[in-house]
């Protein structure tokens, strides 16, 4: 019986940026699961550290919120903001070429964080918790964007 001839389609394997594109979001995948967990479990803890700190560096505490209602309500949102990252940046990583538009989102929310961070920091108090948002999520965005751009599709 004759048999008909297929081709398998070609693996490429990953470039070098590639790689070092899908270890980034493996790596931001599990730090922002842990974040969402240590920050549902110990929202204040976690505040009251970055005040602690930012006494150190001669920064002022962030006021006291007016209840905790209001709290609770942004750190739903805060703690469903740092789970989409990491569930954005986990399925990124398993496939960085075919799942690469999950990065820009990620870079979205790094850039608008960082934005609004830095609004609060000099807009009002000079609180560290606000102004650790731009220091760490602003690297972040760059690293996505330098990234994204290094591992660029081939093109056919």
């Amino acid at each position: 019986m004759a048999r008909l001839a297929t081709r398998a389609p070609e693996v490429v394997p990953l470039s070098t940026a590639e790689r070092r594109l899908a270890a980034w979001l493996r790596f931001f995948a599990a730090i922002f699961a842990a974040g969402a967990v240590i920050f549902f479990v110990r929202p204040e803890g976690t505040v009251a550290d970055l005040d602690r700190i930012g006494l150190l560096l001669g920064l002022a505490p962030l006021p006291p919120t007016g209840g905790p209602v209001a709290a609770n309500f942004w750190l739903t949102l805060a703690v469903a903001n740092m789970a989409t990252i990491a569930a954005c940046a986990g399925l990124a990583a398993a496939d960085v070429r075919r799942r690469r538009p999950l990065v820009y989102p990620l870079v979205v929310s790094k850039i608008t964080s960082s934005g609004t961070g830095l609004l609060l920091f000099a807009g009002g108090v000079h609180a560290f918790p606000y102004l650790v948002v731009p220091l760490v999520d602003l690297p972040i965005a760059v690293v996505l964007v330098a990234g994204l751009r290094a591992a660029r599709p081939r093109e056919p």
